[in-house]
This record gives structure tokens, C-alpha cells and sequence, in this order.
């Protein structure tokens, strides 16, 4: 079988980028020392001091509760409406997605609802909204064939 011949410029050209390739990772820092410190992470002792560190992030403020008089709505397919607050509690009832509640209180992620004017259960807060829920949308019918 025939071979080509490689020309002997192009074995030192490539030879060239792999080098340049190998010092560029190990220079900034995808593949070298783990005891040097990256040079994007050294800073003069005066910018230290002054900026937080990097290795204690500060945690993000917890978004505000969205308050009692809020309408809110269910945000999954069925919600389980509970006597206690908690998911051992006895379930009262289901409801369906997009039902506005009427939130009377708060306790640990849960809230109270007001369900009819004699029965009162618990909901959990995260599977509720107070953006109003869009349609779900369902696939059309199928053509019949006519004959």
C-alpha cells in the first residue's frame, strides 16, 4: 500500500503549538501546582483586607415570605390539604392546580388555608404560587379520516 510522505515542517510546526499548549495550561492554572495559588486569587495585602474572602461566601438573602392577604395558587398537579403541618399529618382533601387559596396563617413553611367556611387544613408553601397559574396546554385531537 501507498504511503504519503509527511513533510518535515509540518512535524516542527505542530511540535510548536503542542509546547504552547502545554505551557498556556500549566501557566494559568487548568492543569499545575496544587500548592500555588492561582494568580487570579493572589492579592496585595492592602485589597485583601479590604475585600471579603474568597473562601467564605456570604449566604444570599432569603427572599421575604410573600405576605397572608397575597393570592395565592396551586403550583402542582394536586395539593394535599392536611389537619397538621406536617406531610404525616391526616390528609382532609386534594385540590387541583390553579385553585386560589385563602391563606389565614404561617408555621414553619406551612401555611393555613381557609378551605370552606367550616374546615380549615394545611398546605405546604412551596408548592404554592402567587402568580396566577397559566393554562396547561394539551396536544390537539387527532384528524378522524372521513371515507
Amino acid at each position: 500500500m501507498a504511503r504519503k510522505k509527511q513533510q518535515q515542517g509540518s512535524n516542527v510546526i505542530g511540535l510548536a503549538i503542542l509546547g504552547a499548549l502545554g505551557f498556556g495550561i500549566y501557566q494559568f492554572g487548568i492543569v499545575g501546582n496544587p500548592d500555588r495559588p492561582s494568580a487570579s486569587l493572589a492579592r496585595p495585602a492592602s485589597v485583601a483586607s479590604a475585600t471579603p474572602s474568597r473562601t467564605t461566601p456570604t449566604p444570599a438573602p432569603a427572599p421575604a415570605p410573600a405576605a397572608l392577604d397575597a393570592p395565592r395558587f396551586v403550583n402542582v398537579a394536586e395539593l394535599n390539604v392536611r389537619h397538621t403541618p406536617s406531610t404525616s399529618g391526616p390528609l382532609i382533601m386534594t385540590l387541583p392546580r390553579g385553585t386560589q387559596l385563602k391563606v389565614l396563617g404561617r408555621k414553619d413553611g406551612w401555611l393555613l388555608i381557609d378551605v370552606n367556611p367550616t374546615l380549615e387544613g394545611w398546605v405546604s408553601e412551596q408548592l404554592t404560587t402567587t402568580r396566577t397559574p397559566q393554562p396547561s396546554l394539551r396536544p390537539p385531537e387527532p384528524l378522524k379520516a372521513s371515507r
